[in-house]
């Protein structure tokens, strides 16, 4: 049947089943040789490797090939416990090994729809767990038994796809057929696995690959591979192209608001100053000659040794003396 997994987290699960259930009902009803309503009227207590018999009462007939259903009680072994989840996928393989029984927990009283293959009077064997009779599951086996109700296997959807690393992929594939076809899903020819960085959902007739946040490495050959009950195989395909971020070009390194700009009144400093224009303070600044202070270089500095006196340095024994200029 189809892999499960459970619901009910926060988070999506990775590998998740909507509503598809059916398809597992009209692909075991095309299947089958036999296909019969029954009451669970009575129950055997499980054995020491975990099997039980169930009695059924045989009700409506759906389907019977073979001619093998003479009798109104059909008993058949189960094995406790759930079929154990295999890679997120559909399937329509339900023969098991020989010795290899079903594995569900059967309850007494209640109705089901049953699947079997006629191996010969009151002999079946199981063709995948019984279902509960219910409008949804009856309505799925006479969908698929009706006259003419057969269509093949058709799947679309798919179409190449460019997106930025980081940000959502999503590819859905829509499924027609009757019954519907079992999906898988494949990049670059290898089965995709369902995990936290790629979940897989599957609904009755359409499945989506999600992938939250797309890497460089998603990019690819993304593959939904449909087959039909009668082991025909269909696939659409895309490329998935994962594109680096655009690149924002990077400003070029803005001054420092203390460096000088270029002082737009060449006179506003005098005695050979040098003017600039400081943004942070919106002012004329100079830088006076030699010689000269002041904010604009208007006063002479009679303090500045350098301009201001001579030093002179007389012949071997004679003394060191500074004459004002």
């Amino acid at each position: 049947g189809f892999s499960r997994t459970g619901l009910g987290s926060r988070r999506p699960p990775p590998c998740s089943h909507i509503g598809d259930a059916v398809n597992g009902v009209s692909a075991r009803a095309y299947l089958a040789s036999t296909v019969f309503e029954g009451k669970a009227r009575s129950r055997s207590a499980v054995d020491s490797a975990g099997q039980y018999s169930v009695t059924f009462v045989v009700g409506k007939i759906h389907k019977d090939l073979a001619g093998t259903l003479r009798e109104k009680l059909v008993r058949l072994k189960f094995r406790t416990g759930q079929e154990p989840s295999g890679p997120c996928r559909q399937s329509y393989n339900f023969t098991k090994r020989p010795g290899d029984k079903v594995r569900t927990n059967i309850k007494q009283g209640g109705k089901y729809i049953v699947f079997v293959m006629g191996v010969g009077p009151h002999n079946f064997t199981l063709l995948g767990e019984p279902v509960f009779r219910c409008p949804k599951n009856i309505k799925a086996v006479r969908d698929v038994l009706c006259n003419n109700c057969i269509k093949p296997v058709n799947v679309s959807g798919l179409k190449d796809t460019r997106v930025e690393v980081g940000r959502k992929l999503k590819l859905v594939c829509r499924c027609r057929g009757n019954p519907q076809p079992a999906v898988t899903w494949y990049k670059d020819g290898v089965p995709v696995k369902a995990s936290n960085l790629s979940r897989i959902e599957f609904r009755k007739k359409r499945s989506s690959l999600i992938i939250p946040k797309a890497r460089l490495e998603d990019s690819g050959r993304y593959e939904c591979r449909a087959t039909s009950v009668t082991r025909q195989v269909v696939s659409s395909w895309a490329n998935v192209t994962v594109t680096a971020p655009p690149t924002v070009p990077t400003k070029a390194p803005t001054l420092s608001p203390y460096v000088p700009k270029e002082c737009h009144i060449k006179t506003y400093c005098l005695n050979g100053g040098t003017c600039a224009f400081y943004d942070t303070v919106q002012e004329l600044v100079c830088t006076c000659a030699e010689g000269y202070k002041g904010s604009r270089c208007e006063n002479k500095d009679v303090y500045n040794q350098s301009s201001m006196y001579m030093s002179l340095f007389c012949k071997p024994g004679g003394v060191f003396s500074s004459y004002y200029c």
